[in-house]
């Protein structure tokens, strides 16, 4: 564990009633492994999502990684953005009025940077520009915060030219990088195009595991992928057990709640997205005590 989560482990167990602390008998501590700590779009529960604003408090924040939802615009630039539309985290429909929808690939970058991407999240965060890939780089390095960075590839089509950014950028190495997509021939054309150290991870959600049953579908995955990021509605111990009876590893979103998370840790999932990569409960809830 490093120092800052020693730190931060210890904190919360300052913040425990002295009862509770002194009622029961010293045992050991649980042997469960820690996961990972993913930030979420950012640091989005405290900025607004996939500004710079966000990115650079959860590197502060010492998050394991930091997500990255990547889109490329209709001049092929890389950005971050989750929604295939401006609307909800932008003013494009202000800025632009007659260009409804708003879809993300209809806009020039240079029409992108006119638009707020912060004041709908408050308004002392008005003005945070939409950040290219390379600007969150750039940020990072510039404030010499060594942040690895996990990409979503939300649109087909954009792999090779996310993997030149990052080998430009000496990204493209074990413990610097993790790849995710909900899309399989995204992640099958990037296979080949790195080492096969960094992991990849097919993004599952409840739709498909309507059509097929877990274990197929785990056995698909298998082929070419790492391993899986599940939504939290169906992180239990059977899909845990499964995915890593086939050497899947197990990434969960979005996990807020404490309780989710002590959850989650007992049952050996290898990795959590959360808005609030610095709550403390985040790191002691996977060290509690046994009971009994």
């Amino acid at each position: 564990m490093t120092l800052h989560r020693i730190w931060l482990y210890v904190s919360f167990l300052v913040w425990l009633p002295l009862g509770l602390a002194s009622s029961a008998a010293p045992q050991q501590p649980s042997v469960t492994r820690e996961p990972i700590i993913i930030a979420h779009r950012g640091a989005s529960g405290h900025a607004p999502e996939h500004t710079l604003a966000s990115y650079r408090l959860a590197a502060r924040m010492h998050a394991d990684y930091i997500e990255v939802d990547v889109r490329m615009t209709k001049d092929g630039k890389l950005i971050a953005m989750h929604d295939a539309t401006l609307a909800r985290t932008t003013n494009a429909e202000t800025v632009y009025p007659r260009r409804s929808p708003w879809q993300v690939g209809d806009f020039s970058l240079a029409e992108l940077k006119r638009l707020d991407a912060g004041s709908w999240f408050g308004k002392r965060f008005a003005g945070e520009p939409i950040p290219t890939l390379e600007d969150i780089i750039h940020t990072l390095k510039s404030e010499r915060i060594d942040a690895p960075l996990y990409i979503e590839l939300k649109q087909p089509g954009i792999e090779k030219s996310v993997v030149q950014l990052l080998q430009k950028h000496y990204y493209l190495q074990r413990g610097r990088i993790i790849f995710q997509s909900f899309h399989p021939e995204s992640l099958q054309t990037l296979r080949p195009l790195i080492p096969n150290s960094i992991p990849l991870i097919q993004l599952i959600g409840e739709r498909e595991t309507a059509r097929i049953s877990p274990n197929e579908l785990l056995e698909q995955v298998a082929v070419y992928a790492d391993g899986v990021g599940l939504p939290l509605s169906l992180a239990n111990q059977e899909w845990v057990d499964a995915a890593h009876s086939r050497g899947l590893i197990v990434h969960v979103y979005t996990v807020n709640n404490p309780h989710d998370l002590a959850r989650l840790c007992s049952i050996g999932v290898d990795g959590l997205f959360t808005d609030y990569p610095d709550r403390p409960a985040r790191i002691a809830a996977c060290h509690q005590p046994p009971r009994g």
